[in-house]
């Protein structure tokens, strides 16, 4: 068969293209030292508590893993040359389930604080803070945490902000004010129920899960007050698993310099999270 010299043209362009493509790819994965037992089972796979929308919930459509961190997975993941595997565990167990083997590692909002670095490194990609979420009709006047003295706010189970609530707590009862209720919840979605049908006043989570509750519920939420937290986010790995973690490392600088990094952060209105 006989092709035209334009369409000869616009074929050799596409083919070089997607060569092009794929031996970039190669050679990203050939610069990261990945570890032996990852190339051969040829993925990595992550414990991700599959409930805390932006970051990381179930597409209803197709039932599989989505998010920002699932887009950030499948991004690092492929510039080590494998693929990129879910597990769905509770916020709570996931440190014991890494610790048990049960995943390479963990992506799942997962803030560096020091009593977490102390038992896991991490291979940092965000950097992301807790704000209290109330409802948007709202008239409660709250400038800080404190202010939510004697009312009822939800928190995540095993989350940043759980910890800070309990310090907050302890503040409140050596002033000798009245403690903040605090309703742990396992996921982000029981915590907007609460709100939206008034068990709590308030929702301690991740900043940017306002903004994208409101997308999905045009108007129904606000912040209110200063950002309580402010810490970095990464990747998990345990502390005898340094090649997996220097290779984390590597593959999140490979993304930030070939592009997919910014590509996942407009993907999701992140780019206020990125983390040069």
């Amino acid at each position: 068969m006989l092709f035209s010299s334009k369409y000869s043209k616009f074929l050799c362009a596409a083919v070089c293209s997607a060569l092009v493509g794929v031996l970039t790819t190669s050679a990203a994965a050939a610069d990261i030292k990945v570890p032996d037992r990852i190339k051969t089972a040829g993925k990595v796979v992550f414990c991700t508590d599959v409930g805390f929308p932006p970051w990381e919930m179930y597409d209803p459509n197709t039932q599989q893993p989505t998010g920002f961190d699932v887009d950030i997975a499948a991004a690092v993941s492929k510039a080590m040359g494998v693929k990129s595997e879910h597990k769905n565990i509770g916020f709570d167990g996931l440190i014991p389930a890494l610790m048990a083997n049960q995943c390479d590692a963990i992506i799942s909002g997962f803030y560096e604080k020091p009593e977490r670095a102390k038992v896991v490194d991490f291979a940092n990609y965000a950097q992301t803070g807790s704000s209290v979420i109330v409802k948007a009709t709202s008239d409660f006047d709250a400038k800080t945490l404190k202010d939510f003295s004697g009312k009822k706010v939800a928190v995540g189970i095993g989350t940043a902000g759980e910890t800070t609530m309990n310090e907050t707590n302890e503040a409140l009862k050596a002033e000798g004010k009245d403690e903040i209720t605090v309703v742990a919840v396992q996921t982000s979605a029981e915590a907007f129920q609460q709100l939206a049908v008034g068990l709590v006043q308030g929702y301690l989570g991740s900043t940017d899960q306002a903004g994208y509750y409101n997308k999905q519920q045009p108007g129904s939420v606000k912040l209110q007050g200063e950002q309580v937290v402010a810490l970095p986010v990464g990747i998990a790995t345990r502390p005898n698993d340094k090649g997996l973690h220097e290779a984390f490392n590597q593959a999140i600088s490979a993304i930030k310099a070939n592009g997919d990094y910014e590509t996942v952060l407009k993907a999701w209105g992140f780019e206020a999270l990125a983390l040069n």
